[in-house]
């Protein structure tokens, strides 16, 4: 009987700690996909104010060859210039944000692949 005791006693302190173990574990997972959530959500506010971004400035260029067909022989190069710089700038600008998500969405993942392995 004693002995049955024990060896109830034994594996009812096994089974808690596994319990905390896994409570542990939940809880680090919790915490992880949290981050993750917050990150990604950061992402997506990048690649939100990116969309918003370029339709600005292509409404902006838009614009710009609106007002150049409206223009005469005279301001036509002056107009021209400035929409290759218009353009420019927005390639300029469109280089930047593509560099800066990619290196987001590489961090992201290099982050979920830590995750995975531990």
């Amino acid at each position: 009987m004693a002995a049955s005791l024990a060896a109830l006693t034994a594996e009812i302190e096994s089974l808690r700690q596994q319990l905390t173990q896994q409570v542990s574990d939940v809880a680090s997972a919790t915490g992880a996909t949290s981050a993750l959530l917050a990150r990604v959500s950061s992402i997506e506010t990048s690649v939100s104010n990116l969309g918003s971004e370029l339709s600005r400035q292509l409404h902006e260029l838009g614009s710009d060859i609106e007002n150049l067909s409206h223009s005469s022989d005279d301001d036509m190069s002056a107009t021209i210039e400035q929409i290759r710089a218009s353009q420019v700038r927005l390639a300029s600008e469109q280089a930047r944000y593509e560099i800066a998500f990619r290196q987001d969405l590489a961090g992201l993942a290099e982050e979920i692949r830590r995750q995975n392995r531990g």
